[in-house]
């Protein structure tokens, strides 16, 4: 891969032409939001059925709503990459007796929390979202540029990455191993494996395998509990290094640990974007098949 590309350096950023640091950096506290939010008060009626698509599909799994309410509000987020399948819902939901709410955003990888932090505040969880801007505030203290290899855990985790297949394990967190897969596709521009539900047996039997014919994998923990550790265990000896990544607070809830732990990983597919030479910002092709759907 030719010279080793040093992160601590401005000259090593300047692949980055479409400024994704800046938006990483600005991310807490931007995106629209419900027009007529009030603190600590539903913005939109309940009950809530969500139905999320593309950029915006893991704030389904993070919410855990049910996907069609009868009545309240029913969201709609298109995420730019539904394939028609947002449109064609949109119809049948209009005919309900439910009020259609439907989102859409500029494109962007790091629109999984836009599209939550809007949905949160129309239903006056202005308290949630608080705890999930809290720990994404404090993590980009010791995550951006500025910050040194040495005291950075996002560049050290992309130079312990480099050049190996990332493998996410995220057993406590709904979806955040598959939203990290997406984070190291779109960003990183790099291949990355998510376990299949039957995970334990998958590391026991298809890694072992793999293992044998000399794959370059890294396992990525995220996570505590005894699923993990017991993944630790079984993966040290089937690839070539694991990382673990705890929550960055245990007091804090699982949907703002869950978003601490994609947003230390948005900036680890970041570095490593870099560490391969490669713009982390987004390809034309996502603008044409933007366009078709």
């Amino acid at each position: 891969m030719g010279r080793m590309r040093d992160l601590d350096k401005e000259e090593t950023y300047l692949v980055d032409r479409k400024g994704l640091a800046v938006e990483l950096r600005d991310l807490v506290g931007s995106g629209p939001t419900p027009a007529d939010t009030q603190e600590g008060k539903a913005s939109l009626p309940g009950p809530y059925g969500l139905l999320a698509y593309g950029e915006a599909w893991w704030v389904g799994r993070l919410l855990g709503l049910s996907e069609w309410t009868e009545e309240g509000t029913q969201f709609l987020l298109e995420g730019g990459y539904d394939l028609g399948a947002a449109q064609a819902l949109g119809l049948v939901a209009e005919t309900g007796k439910a009020r259609l709410v439907r989102v859409e955003l500029p494109p962007s990888p790091l629109n999984p929390y836009r599209y939550l932090r809007y949905i949160l505040l129309a239903m006056g969880k202005a308290e949630a979202l608080s705890q999930v801007d809290r720990l994404l505030l404090e993590e980009r203290k010791r995550l951006g540029p500025e910050v040194p290899l040495e005291e950075n855990p996002a560049k050290f985790l992309a130079f312990t990455l480099l050049e190996r297949t990332p493998l996410f394990y995220a057993p406590g967190y709904p979806g955040l191993a598959e939203a990290a897969q997406g984070l190291f596709a779109r960003i990183g521009k790099s291949l990355s494996l998510t376990p299949p539900p039957t995970a334990l047996e998958f590391f026991l039997t298809g890694l072992e395998a793999r293992h044998e014919q000399g794959d370059p994998l890294a396992a990525v923990l995220l996570g505590r509990g005894a699923e993990v550790s017991l993944a630790k265990e079984i993966l040290e000896s089937r690839v070539d290094t694991v990382a673990e990544l705890p929550p960055p607070e245990d007091g804090a809830s699982p949907l703002a640990q869950a978003l601490a732990l994609w947003y230390r990983l948005a900036w680890t597919a970041y570095y490593l974007a870099l560490l391969y030479g490669v713009d982390p910002g987004d390809q034309e092709v996502l603008s044409r098949l933007r366009e078709v759907t």
